[in-house]
């Protein structure tokens, strides 16, 4: 992989922390020359932007670059004005902000960064990845924060120390993954023992039926920029037809299911056009990823079994589980 001279003005500034990364194919330490340089094998990897990139530009998540960078600042708190993703956060993990400051903390995941922010809104030293180009939305909104360490990396691939993190989180990731089992599992080598964790995945089909479910065979194989075309046109007719269906009485909601757009009025969001904005991201969100594996309760609890966790719960939060614990 050649090294890449694309660079941003502050990677002076990165370069203080690159030196605590380690090489994905053999854990070797990483020097910077140009780009990043193996110091035990013949492996190079570039800094794009200022971000340090450790997998290549195409992968399978490029439909979640896509459409990040499109909707770079639709989710994050700054943006709406409402404590959306912060009350997300707080409440899934049982975390306080508090409890986070000056701790060392990985997310799995990132996005367009609208978990990133809260974190660094904390006071942790954050470390954030993604595997597509949604880090450079991430990068754009979030490199303010000086407490901030943002790379592109895959979750079966990580190019950190392991057992050095106090915290991690990991939303809406696991389900979009190759092997759910595997990217679950690989998690853990990198929590130090004692460690909290917050992981969050799609509740399987038995639990949470949806039309999405019969659609995707056919929109996961169209390209990002035709989809979401056709997204963004049939929002604005399906989310009145969903909205009306979901006050009937008793049967609203399970009949408002029935229309394949995300309708998220729960949100309380300020005016209709932020909530059609949401409505075409996340709709578009849930068709477009090439991988999507909702998992059984139980599946769950035996995988956090099988790694020793502790003080595990599992619960259901709408259409997902989110799995707690201590490792």
């Amino acid at each position: 992989m050649a090294l890449s001279n694309d660079t941003h003005d502050d990677v002076g500034a990165g370069i203080r922390w690159w030196s605590e990364l380690r090489c994905p194919r053999c854990r070797g330490a990483l020097r910077a020359e140009g780009g990043l340089r193996c110091g035990t094998c013949p492996a190079t990897y570039p800094v794009d932007r200022g971000v340090p990139r450790f997998v290549p530009q195409d992968n399978y998540a490029e439909g979640f670059g896509y459409q990040w960078n499109r909707h770079r600042l639709t989710q994050l708190d700054s943006h709406s004005g409402l404590p959306i993703s912060r009350d997300r956060l707080f409440r899934a993990s049982r975390w306080s902000a508090g409890e986070l400051r000056g701790r060392r903390v990985l997310e799995c995941g990132s996005g367009a960064g609208r978990f990133t922010e809260v974190l660094c809104g904390t006071g942790a030293e954050v470390t954030s990845f993604d595997i597509s180009s949604a880090v450079h939305a991430n990068a754009a909104s979030n490199r303010r924060f000086p407490n901030l360490r943002l790379v592109q990396a895959s979750i079966y691939e990580m190019p950190f120390p392991e057992e050095s993190f106090d915290y991690l989180i990991c939303f809406g990731v696991i389900q979009h993954t190759p092997d759910v089992e595997r990217t679950f599992k690989t998690l853990f080598r990198y929590l130090r023992p004692g460690g909290r964790f917050c992981v969050d995945v799609y509740a399987a089909m038995v639990a949470y039926t949806h039309p999405r479910h019969l659609l995707r065979p056919i929109t996961r194989r169209i390209p990002p920029a035709r989809l979401y075309s056709a997204v963004d046109k049939a929002v604005p007719c399906l989310l009145p037809l969903s909205t009306a269906l979901h006050s009937v009485p008793k049967a609203g909601p399970y009949l408002a299911r029935l229309v394949p757009v995300a309708n998220l009025r729960y949100l309380n969001l300020k005016d209709r056009r932020m909530l059609r904005t949401w409505s075409v991201l996340d709709t578009f969100d849930w068709l477009s990823p090439r991988y999507e594996s909702p998992q059984p309760r139980r599946r769950l609890e035996r995988w956090t079994r099988e790694l020793g966790l502790s003080e595990v719960s599992v619960e259901r939060h709408r259409g997902l589980y989110v799995v707690r614990g201590v490792k």
